[in-house]
């Protein structure tokens, strides 16, 4: 796979996304590490949590158009057309703000999810690949954090992100899991 980071120096109020390891050591992340470096499905991870609880909350499903980094990571242009879904994955309160972008023929991908889990589509096929994943610190001088808090209405003031892509034959889908809170084991 190659290399996720597209750009390693934020600009614009972007975030500083590292890969995940380079974060293993920060004390800020002891309890979330496990979920932030979870390669496999955060949704069965969540549910496992959570159990019955569990639940989806679409927030939004449009088109948008890709900015220079996230065309890169698609690798398609800048301004490209995309599908965009966002959503709260959620137990008895809101845990992760989700988005995900997929241009062109990956939208099949988003199409008539509803408010089932995008992890229960893409994880059970069988060529599903997951990128490395990335981490960031997010606040509110961030559009990420702006948007992933819009409806929260006690926003911490810090939110811990990861981004990866995923990979399902030749599409691609991006997806940015900003996490509110993590269910405790």
């Amino acid at each position: 796979m190659p290399e996720l980071t597209a750009n390693p120096l934020p600009t614009d109020g972007q975030p500083l996304w590292r890969p995940a390891d380079a974060w293993r050591r920060e004390p800020q992340l002891t309890t979330l590490w496990s979920w932030l470096s979870h390669s496999g499905s955060l949704t069965e991870k969540l549910r496992a949590a959570v159990g019955d609880a569990f639940h989806v909350r679409v927030l939004h499903e449009g088109v948008t158009q890709l900015s220079a980094e996230d065309a890169v990571l698609l690798h398609t242009l800048p301004g490209t057309a995309a599908r965009q879904r966002e959503v709260q994955l959620c137990g008895a309160i809101p845990l992760v703000y989700a988005r995900t972008l997929a241009a062109s023929k990956a939208a099949r991908w988003l199409k008539d999810l509803n408010s089932q889990p995008l992890g229960d589509r893409v994880f059970t096929a069988a060529d599903t690949q997951r990128s490395a994943i990335e981490v960031a610190r997010l606040d509110n001088t961030q559009p990420l954090y702006r948007a992933a808090v819009r409806n929260i209405e006690h926003a911490p003031a810090i939110l811990w992100a990861r981004r990866s892509v995923l990979s399902l034959g030749d599409s691609r889908l991006l997806i940015y899991e900003c996490f509110f809170s993590v269910p405790e084991r």
